[in-house]
């Protein structure tokens, strides 16, 4: 039954991977509230068999004992809920100052909190009373309360799903899937997309959506946003074309050493000339800086500093890829821009008047979601047009959360990054440790991507964001002690670091015993290990 569940939950994340990006980002209401109730739903999966119920994760005796179980053990929900469990608490805290964003405050309480709300609400009773209407603006810290309480509810889906995605990736078979799924999902959404763009198409299933039909941008209404969610696939291919390479390198057999690298070199070299053709300038950019850094990453960890290139040599190859299929199609948008259309645009004067706006709202913002509904509050006569979003993220979380909600979400990163820089570090084993060069790649793009552009605002990039990274944070560590046991070759059973019963192994985050599989004879098959010594695939 608990492997069933564990299935389920596996199952219904793969389900939500492959949705997400395909009904225009699930920007519309329904896909979203169909993203939020699979979200919850997972949680719910994902609960069961903790503490609530349970000691879900303890091991059946046979495997505990060092035998071969026939399949593998249920999952260590309590271990993995616990490895992410700052980022979710972040996540949710920021889901419910949104929540109380929304709600009536007293005019005292709100005066003291948030000056600027308390006047505005004055002015708005004032003018009420004017036209002689009986009823008062209810005094709450957002501008559009309604669209903080949904914006509310779809980050405490986008919690849900990250604890959920942690506790299905806690596994490597369960983690293999999604990572399938998310590498399936984007491969899908550049092969549509270049059917469209050599069409010169301004349909998305069938529904006129006119504009940017000379960029590639797959079923999403925008290429930049696009250009996100690749970029999130981008980084996780780099990481299974590293940890192909690491089998490679152990392997005598050339041919076998071609089958390994050739396809996540060709799947990065593909998504790579996707990213090209959305025309993105900051997706183009996070796609070079995040394989630039995952290069770094790996020369550092491995300290084998002649690898750093290897990044920067990688982004090389994709631009050339990109120029043999067509440079001016590819790259023509990037080369084309002035340093007018790249630094003093109407994107500069955005985002001063968003800096503003938070100086008006500087500890609790204006509103959880409520951007539309503030800007015109700085908006200078010159900026035409009605702003939904700052195109930058940073900022207008800022803008609208205030230092509150800006200081969750940077605690919920204070603990996540230095999690994946143990994983990466010392994950249990080399498909462990690329989990975390994965995810590491991704933050490294939105740190750029993002800073530009608002594409986590579209719920498809945003779910998919916590489910990846969530399923990464939850990988297994303990890589040293596991390989000093290897090393050793110590008699199974026998006491010290190699001890069956896992006397001397840390618990949660150590060597799993179902993991460790019982030696065979001297020269038989128990003693064959593709890869590396001490680096188990």
């Amino acid at each position: 039954m608990i492997r069933q569940r564990d299935g389920l939950l596996t199952a219904l994340l793969t389900l939500l991977l492959l949705w997400a990006p395909l009904p225009f980002g699930s920007v519309t209401t329904r896909a979203l509230a169909g993203l939020e109730v699979a979200a919850f739903l997972a949680f719910a999966l994902a609960i069961a068999g903790t503490g609530l119920s349970s000691a879900g994760g303890a091991e059946p005796p046979a495997a505990a004992a060092g035998a071969r179980a026939p399949t593998p053990p249920p999952v260590d929900r309590r271990a993995a809920l616990a490895a992410v469990a700052v980022p979710v608490a972040a996540l949710a805290s920021f889901a419910l100052l949104g929540l109380l964003q929304s709600l009536p405050w007293p005019h005292p309480l709100l005066a003291l909190l948030s000056p600027e709300h308390a006047r505005l609400y004055r002015q708005a009773d004032a003018l009420l009373k004017e036209v002689g209407s009986p009823a008062s603006a209810p005094a709450t810290l957002s501008l559009a309360g309604s669209a903080s309480r949904e914006a509310a509810l779809a980050w405490a889906a986008s919690a849900a799903a990250f604890a959920a995605a942690a506790v299905a990736g806690r596994q490597r078979r369960q983690r293999r899937i999604l990572a399938v799924a998310l590498v399936l999902g984007a491969l899908l959404q550049v092969l549509a997309g270049a059917r469209a763009w050599f069409a010169r198409s301004t349909t998305i299933w069938g529904i006129e959506v006119p504009g940017n039909n000379n960029r590639l941008r797959g079923s999403f209404i925008d290429a930049d946003h696009l250009a996100l969610y690749i970029g999130l696939a981008l980084p996780a291919v780099f990481a299974w074309g590293w940890w192909s390479a690491r089998r490679a390198s152990g392997d005598s057999q050339v041919d076998r050493r071609v089958l390994l690298v050739a396809p996540p070199v060709l799947l990065w070299l593909t998504l790579f000339a996707g990213l090209a053709f959305t025309g993105s300038r900051a997706g183009m950019a996070a796609g070079v800086i995040a394989a630039a850094v995952q290069g770094l990453l790996v020369a550092f960890t491995q300290r084998r500093f002649r690898l750093a290139p290897v990044g920067i040599a990688a982004a090389v190859a994709g631009l050339g890829v990109v120029a043999s299929i067509g440079l001016s199609e590819g790259l023509g948008r990037m080369l084309s821009a002035s340093s007018y259309e790249v630094t003093w645009n109407v994107r500069r004067q955005a985002y001063a008047a968003t800096v503003a706006l938070w100086r008006r709202f500087p500890l609790f913002g204006a509103g959880l979601g409520s951007f539309r509904e503030a800007f015109p509050l700085v908006q200078p006569p010159d900026l035409v047009g009605a702003w939904r979003h700052a195109h930058s993220d940073p900022l207008e979380v800022l803008a609208t959360v205030g230092l509150a909600g800006a200081a969750l979400l940077a605690v919920g990163m204070a603990a996540l990054l230095p999690r994946l820089a143990v994983i990466l570090r010392d994950g249990r084993r080399s498909e462990d440790r690329a989990a975390g060069l994965a995810a590491l790649g991704v933050l490294a793009a939105l740190a750029i991507h993002e800073s530009l552009d608002f594409g986590l605002a579209i719920p498809g990039n945003a779910f998919t964001l916590a489910i990846l990274l969530g399923a990464a944070a939850s990988a297994k560590t303990g890589r040293r002690r596991l390989q000093a046991s290897r090393r050793g070759r110590p008699r199974r059973g026998a006491p010290g670091e190699g001890d069956a019963a896992g006397k001397d192994r840390p618990a949660g985050d150590g060597v799993d015993l179902q993991e460790v599989k019982p030696r065979g004879k001297r020269g038989g098959k128990g003693d064959r290990r593709p890869g590396r010594g001490g680096d188990a695939p």
